[in-house]
């Protein structure tokens, strides 16, 4: 069921023709108060880019002489604006005026890639006939630095059609239309445009008040970026009790003719665009789970923002890439393994099949074995300052062990099949590029770390900066964890009875296993020497010299399984209040820093702090993300962001943590696997197998609470998981597993799910908080 609730009215549409080299088509952001629109070529807070325009469709009322048309006029008059329709493909915005019982939504979606569409809603409780004026409103800001065409300003003129006005750039450059044509038999009528620089400009023209129009050629004096805000006016009458529905349309073009037919076109398609696109909600929120029961408010909602934004930061073939792809963030995609990884693992919870086939293409269609990032013309995006062609890490995002958890749960040997050699591949170049005379790994520079300019690596001039003559212990855990991971696979593969068609790779299963196993063992044994002084330390090769530095990444051998059980009882208390991360970061701010963190907690039994650890950044991100005001750099809440920054609140100056960096950031969505897999405790043991160990943190261990999350793809399985608060020490759980009488995979449309036979199995009991239990499913029996 598609989520409806009271969201925030902020947050991004997806726009899937987007991308940053071959076709930078720009996104779709909210703007206050009921608006939506194009930023092209993004946001620009990317690196060094400057953006070239905005151009927003936002709505305007006035109702006698209440005039509502700026934030500030919604907030002085008491209509509070929310969205009750929060996914990628449609926002809806949702107003209330309370003095005339008149009810405005406003559901935006794109129709397609030149032309956005809204819908209104209007209807009133008023027993009388309510005349009102909706004001179709385009927002646009110019920035002729950054444009290779003869011009100079813009001009504002009404459109071809009767109900229609035009924007366009003097004396060549982009043309964009917008306007309104009612849906029923409501009978519109159109006046004269208003035509200014600000919306605040616009509301004093409604209420009557002479506004100085714009000349071509004007532009800020601080920026010299050239505003306009352009109005079409819309009378129409409401009658008691019905609904009354506008269709508009903002549509851009090259010329005028191309914008006009780009609106005309649009027009037509908009009631098949918005069923198209409900149509895809409703088959992803068939499947996908949600939050219900006592979850705090922000949870519930935020959890739909962070599924929604991984829907968003997937995108669709293009250049070089044959398959849909991770595009790390919504402004400027690429592929970079360590946030594909983390992200198509989030996303799997919720589409299981597609996350597969992302993260498989991500390995298969790469350009070289160590997965180089990369834009999809086939430019590379990390070149180091010495011309090194660069990827990420095995130790950022832990890509293998991110698979494996995928694998854990199908049991896909198919998929195994193909992942294999690529997954080796990428190791073994690892293997023979990056390690230095003595067979220590190093990194090229600290972006192909992750940590960029990391205060670990020493001076650095860029992210690009050489830094191979340190030893990073983190990089030799990990390639101890995937040499056990890959050797795990191998077992698998060479003990399944058939040979695999599907690829030509001639393994010999056995001796990889043998191989993998003994590589795991080899950086165990250079990771434990790394031990000095009750901690995990980096190496210089060159000065000869331990570093002195204690930072988060620095327990990932305990989260790798390398560390041995006395250095994790030396380690405990740091587990529990980790240390910062580089020289200035906090250590919950980085989602790789804190998947390490929390999964070192839970893998040395200390489970609680695992818990509280994982609570910690859940509640601070999500309360962050449910926002209704955006932050003191205007940044939208309602969508996931790069990283969290600190904030001291409170008369004692408490450290909390709030969203930041760049918007629509897929891993940010890490409070979905934080949630499932260490507060609700479900984890993947082996196909059909799993362990349940609930560990509620102590806010939420109100008694009587009940927290449910359900559906869950799980494999061949559905499962329903609800957790009922005892007391401090005790919780009651049930679930339940769902599979098709012939064990097939539940997938397709609803409809199809419910004509096939299902088999239900369900099982409850009580345990003391952090308790464990192995079950079988999918009867969820002790013992198969």
């Amino acid at each position: 069921m598609i989520p409806h609730d009271d969201f925030t009215p902020h947050g991004y549409l997806d726009n899937p023709y987007h991308s940053w080299k071959l076709n930078p088509s720009g996104v779709l952001r909210s703007m206050a108060p009921l608006g939506m629109g194009w930023h092209v070529p993004n946001l620009g807070s990317y690196v060094r880019n400057q953006f070239q325009y905005t151009a927003h469709l936002t709505i305007g009322l006035k109702i006698n002489d209440l005039v509502l048309v700026t934030a500030e006029d919604f907030s002085r008059h008491g209509c509070t604006i929310t969205s009750s329709l929060h996914t990628k493909n449609r926002f809806e915005y949702t107003c209330f005026i309370q003095r005339y019982g008149l009810t405005l939504t406003a559901r935006y979606f794109l129709i397609q890639e030149h032309a956005i569409g809204c819908i209104l809603s209007l209807t009133t409780t008023s027993e009388q006939p309510l005349p009102v004026t909706c004001y179709l409103i385009h927002h646009h800001v110019h920035n002729p630095f950054t444009s290779r065409l003869w011009e100079h300003g813009l001009y504002a003129i009404k459109g071809p059609g009767e109900c229609s006005a035009m924007l366009g750039l003097a004396s060549e450059g982009d043309v964009f239309v917008h306007g309104v044509r009612a849906a029923d038999d409501t009978r519109l009528a159109c006046g004269e445009l208003g035509y200014t620089v600000s919306l605040a400009e616009i509301s004093q023209w409604v209420r009557g008040r002479a506004v100085v129009q714009p000349h071509i050629t004007q532009s800020q004096e601080d920026t010299g970026w050239q505003v306009r805000t352009l109005a079409l006016p819309c009378a129409l009458t409401l009658e008691s009790h019905q609904e009354h529905i506008l269709n508009a349309v903002l549509a851009r073009g090259v010329s005028q003719d191309q914008a006009y037919q780009h609106w005309e076109d649009g027009i037509e398609e908009i009631a098949l665009a918005e069923a198209e696109h409900r149509s895809d909600d409703e088959e992803f929120w068939q499947r996908a789970p949600q939050l219900s029961g006592d979850w705090p408010d922000s949870w519930r909602r935020s959890w739909v923002y962070d599924l929604e934004t991984l829907r968003m930061v997937i995108r669709p073939s293009a250049g070089i890439i044959p398959h849909p792809w991770d595009g790390m963030q919504l402004q400027a995609p690429r592929e970079v393994l360590a946030e594909a990884a983390m992200d198509t693992l989030f996303l799997s919870y919720a589409d299981p099949e597609l996350a597969a086939e992302v993260i498989l293409g991500h390995f298969e269609s790469a350009l070289h074995p160590y997965l180089p990032c990369m834009r999809e013309d086939g430019s590379y995006n990390m070149v180091a300052d010495d011309g090194q062609i660069c990827g990420t890490a095995p130790e950022w995002g832990f890509p293998l062990w991110c698979c494996d958890q995928l694998f854990q749960r199908t049991g896909d040997l198919h998929w195994l099949r193909r992942l294999y050699p690529k997954a080796a591949a990428y190791l073994r170049w690892w293997l023979e590029h990056r390690t230095d005379a003595e067979g220590w790994l190093v990194y090229a520079c600290s972006w192909e770390s992750g940590q960029d300019v990391s205060s670990r690596f020493g001076p650095q001039q860029t992210g690009g900066t050489t830094i191979q003559h340190v030893r990073p212990v983190d990089l030799q855990a990990s390639m101890a964890q995937g040499g056990t991971i890959l050797a795990r696979w191998a077992t698998i593969l060479a003990s399944a009875q058939e040979e695999a068609p599907e690829t030509s790779w001639p393994a010999d299963y056995t001796a990889e296993a043998t191989f993998w196993q003994d590589i795991a063992s080899a950086f165990t044994v250079k990771t434990r020497l790394m031990w000095r002084d009750g901690w995990f330390r980096d190496y210089d090769a060159v000065a000869g010299e331990w570093s002195t530095q204690q930072d988060a990444m620095h327990l990932a051998p305990v989260f790798c399984g390398v560390a041995d059980w006395g250095q994790v009882e030396q380690l405990r208390r740091f587990l529990a209040q980790p240390p910062m991360h580089s020289s200035g970061w906090a250590p919950l701010s980085w989602p790789p820093v804190v998947m390490t963190l929390v999964g070192a907690a839970a893998a040395a039994r200390m489970p609680l702090d695992a818990a509280e650890l994982a609570y910690r950044f859940i509640d601070a991100s999500y309360r962050s993300t449910d926002s209704r005001q955006l932050d003191e750099q205007g940044g939208l809440p309602g969508v996931t962001r790069e990283y969290r920054q600190t904030v001291t609140v409170g008369k004692w100056g408490k450290i909390d943590y709030v969203n930041g960096g760049i918007e629509a950031y897929g891993w940010g969505a890490l409070s979905v696997h934080l949630l499932l897999r260490y507060l609700l405790g479900l984890r993947e043991e082996e196909v059909d197998k799993i362990t349940v160990a609930p560990m509620l943190p102590q806010a939420l261990r109100r008694v009587g609470a009940i927290y449910r999350l359900e559906p869950v793809p799980w494999g061949r399985y559905v499962l329903s998981i609800e957790c009922t608060v005892r007391d401090a020490k005790r919780y009651g759980l049930r679930l339940q597993c769902v599979v098709t009488a012939a064990g097939e995979s539940l997938e397709g449309p609803q409809e199809a799910v419910t004509q096939q036979e299902t088999e239900t199995y369900e099982c409850e009991w009580e345990g003391v908080w952090g308790e464990e239990r192995t079950l079988y499913l999918p009867r969820l029996i002790s013992n198969p």
